[in-house]
């Protein structure tokens, strides 16, 4: 067996590690945090969505994600596909949705004057 197989077989994936930390609310608040800082400093708009995405499919999908905004998920999968230009207003509109959402106990962006 080569090493690269013997890698292979006894590493994680980084996505599957971010991911499982992600599901963590705490650890999501401070990615995504993070990725709007570097969205302000760069104006990467695929970045952050690419964000958003993952903290998405870590809090238990789409579906959670059409609950926590109330968007409609035909309209949540196409802005968050990378295949798609980002819609900055869309981007922004999900974004204050979560931070209004309802669902605070696990929601990712707390309603808090200093974010």
């Amino acid at each position: 067996m080569s090493i690269d197989n013997k890698l292979q077989q006894c590493t994680t994936s980084f996505k599957d590690f971010l991911l499982k930390d992600l599901a963590q609310p705490e650890f999501a608040k401070g990615y995504l945090k993070a990725a709007l800082q570097d969205y302000d400093k760069d104006g990467n708009v695929e970045m952050l969505l690419l964000s958003m995405k993952d903290i998405a499919e870590a809090q238990g999908g789409i579906e959670t994600l059409v609950n926590w905004t109330k968007l409609n998920p035909q309209t949540l999968t196409y802005l968050l596909n990378a295949k798609h230009p980002p819609q900055l207003d869309k981007v922004l509109d999900i974004l204050s949705r979560l931070k209004d959402s309802l669902h605070t106990k696990r929601a990712v962006i707390e309603n808090d004057s200093t974010t």
